[in-house]
């Protein structure tokens, strides 16, 4: 191609105009911005934590291929309270769960929005392949979240030291009414070894595991576990 009477600078741009698709045809291929939900981050493989999802952040959502969001909140994402999250969740063939509790409080005397059998019941879809990749949030992302996360990380047998490190990340301080939630943390939990995450955990022996000092552990198969969903999906939990 001849360029005649044009300056060296005027034919690069004349060439880009013409031949590049990504700025021939700008308004077509700028895709949107991915912006993830406050407080976001990776948990462990398949599993992620946040604040509730606003509009902004379903295009980074959507990257993460999602089959479970589990909502911390005092409503659940229903047509009517959330339409826009609630038609994303559909289009995804997304599985709303919701916990019920209770806003997080404020100061040093908050107190804990949250029981311990709807915290086994959240963590049997966290930890269990058929629900992931999953993703749980509160409303701000904080305390709530972060009490269910300091739960999974005594199911696998965190230090005290290491959970509350993590947990401080998340929130602006622990309260006493936080450390006595998770250190007091029990009960009963069904996970199927046909089905459980790889990184629950890794390397150590079933009878570690069997003889965990807060938690009984039943292992199951896939033809004696009952699904979590069967029990959760359709009602609301009760903190």
């Amino acid at each position: 191609m001849v360029f005649l009477g044009v300056s060296s600078g005027e034919k690069s741009r004349f060439y880009i105009a013409k031949y590049s698709p990504i700025v021939h045809n700008m308004e077509n291929i700028v895709p949107d911005p991915y912006t993830p939900p406050l407080r976001f981050n990776t948990v462990q493989k398949n599993l992620y934590r946040g604040a509730y999802p606003r509009e902004v952040n379903l295009t980074f959502l959507k990257t993460l291929q999602l089959k479970t969001i589990i909502s911390l909140t005092p409503n659940p994402i229903t047509h009517e309270s959330d339409p826009i999250l609630y038609e994303f969740a559909q289009e995804n063939n997304i599985t709303l769960i919701h916990v019920e509790c209770a806003q997080s409080g404020k100061g040093k005397k908050r107190g804990v929005p949250m029981g311990y059998s709807n915290v086994l019941n959240a963590l049997n879809f966290m930890i269990h392949n058929e629900y992931t990749p999953v993703y749980v949030h509160c409303l701000n992302g904080g305390q709530v979240t972060s009490l269910l996360i300091a739960c999974l990380r005594k199911l696998q047998f965190w230090s005290s030291i290491s959970i509350f490190n993590e947990f401080i990340n998340f929130t602006t301080n622990i309260t006493v009414n936080d450390r006595s939630f998770v250190e007091g943390f029990k009960g009963e939990i069904n996970i199927n070894t046909e089905d459980k995450a790889d990184w629950l955990w890794v390397g150590m022996s079933k009878g570690v595991i069997g003889n965990h000092p807060r938690i009984r552990v039943t292992e199951t198969t896939s033809t004696t576990s009952n699904s979590p969903v069967e029990s959760s999906r359709m009602q609301i939990m009760d903190c």
